[in-house]
């Protein structure tokens, strides 16, 4: 029993699973905090100079680069197998350290230290020490490539995650700033589609890399070459002109609208390590409802009334707590240990999480309708904008309690394994 314990606790893919467990716990809760503040501003107050702006880069780093990137860390472990055998203390220290830039960007974003961009607030010391710690991961995940097993298809693999580390350093810089679309304020059509299509990729390899396909070789190829094709698009698409009223614009983002069935066609093609369907359904539902919420949003005449509202922070919560929780625990169930992977199927916390989340779409998608028929209503909504805020404080609290659940299961499955 302590033997095989002591396996579990050295497994880099565990490690990563509860360090990722553990930042989302820590950005919900800070996204409760949040969310009392805009229902009671007053209490603001008691911190001091660490205004709400101070707080929501580490609402947003925490679950991107916390919750979400370490759950693909831990994939990554998977790819290259003798990071969870020879190199497992070095990629455990890894995790460690990715975790230690998260607690010191956190100091940094709360004393006001940020590059003041969306998703890339990494500056001064700390836009040298992240992209250096994904370095260090990636010397881990070539070192196991080159010393056991050195497949074509890795090799293929590390060269765009080389890349990484110096796109991050080279995309925090407050100088640079990708295309906007001038009419909207907002990301191009292309960009929509390219950022998604990435996504789509991950879909892909997932079931590629990790599943058996049993019964669909043709259909895995018109897959592909349909990916392919859409890329193609995707690069056409980015030379036209970032204006969400221009045809080709829209036609290219629409393309998305196909890619749900698809990949529930890949999906049903395969036997996957884990046999639960709960996530992976959960998964293709929020793909299925992202990808059309994000098309309609973008239609002239919509994306003109919904943008700057919350209709718009309904859909990245639609993006993050829907769609990407859902891929993440998904693909934690395929790469941990049966017993580990059983923690995330308990039915209760599963209907609980995505009824929150649900929930929380429609408030915000209803602040943003108010707001689209008075901007006033943003900043003096009375009782009507004080009862959806106070609702969406309360759907949080479930959201924060599960995820909770979720990490004290799997630290508590470890240490009884």
């Amino acid at each position: 029993m302590k033997d095989s314990t002591a396996i579990i606790l050295h497994d880099p893919v565990s490690c990563a699973a509860r360090h990722a467990l553990w930042w989302m716990v820590a950005a919900n809760l800070v996204g409760l905090w949040l969310s009392l503040l805009l229902v009671f501003p007053e209490i603001g107050a008691l911190t001091g100079e660490l205004t709400y702006g101070r707080w929501v880069p580490l609402h947003l780093n925490w679950h991107l680069y916390g919750w979400t990137a370490l759950g693909l860390v831990g994939l990554l472990f998977e790819f290259f197998p003798q990071t969870r055998q020879f190199f497992s203390r070095s990629a455990q220290l890894g995790v460690w350290l990715w975790s230690a830039c998260l607690v010191f960007g956190a100091i940094d974003w709360l004393s006001g230290r940020t590059s003041g961009k969306i998703f890339l607030d990494w500056s001064g010391w700390m836009r040298v020490c992240f992209p250096l710690v994904i370095l260090y991961l990636w010397a881990i995940l070539f070192r196991s490539w080159y010393a056991h097993q050195r497949s074509l298809f890795l090799a293929v693999f590390l060269v765009p995650l080389f890349g990484v580390c110096f796109g991050l350093y080279f995309a925090s810089d407050p100088q640079v700033y990708p295309p906007v679309d001038r009419s909207s304020g907002g990301p191009s059509g292309a960009s929509l589609l390219n950022s998604t299509l990435f996504v789509v990729l991950l879909l892909l390899i997932l079931g590629g890399k990790l599943a058996k396909n049993t019964r669909g070789s043709k259909s895995d190829i018109i897959i592909w070459v349909l990916f392919g094709l859409n890329l193609i698009l995707g690069v056409f698409a980015s030379q036209l002109p970032n204006d969400h009223h221009h045809p080709g614009q829209i036609t290219c983002l629409a393309t998305l609208l196909v890619w749900p069935l698809l990949i529930a066609v890949y999906f049903k093609n395969r036997t996957w390590p884990y046999k639960g369907v709960l996530w992976s359904r959960a998964m293709l539902v929020w793909l299925m409802i992202l990808c059309l919420h994000g098309v309609i949003s973008f239609l002239p005449g919509i994306l003109d009334q919904v943008k700057f509202t919350n209709a718009l922070v309904g859909h990245s919560h639609l993006a993050m707590a829907g769609f990407t929780t859902s891929f993440v625990i998904f693909l934690l169930q395929q790469i941990l240990s049966p017993h580990e992977s059983h923690v995330f199927e308990d039915r209760s916390a599963y209907w609980r999480w995505h009824l929150a989340a649900f929930t929380y779409l429609v408030l915000m998608t209803g602040v943003g309708i108010f707001e689209i028929i008075d901007l006033s209503f943003t900043v003096d909504g009375g009782w009507i904008k004080k009862s959806l805020y106070l609702g969406r404080f309360v759907v949080g609290i479930p959201m924060f309690l599960i995820s909770l659940y979720w990490w004290k299961r799997l630290n508590d499955q470890v240490l009884k394994s």
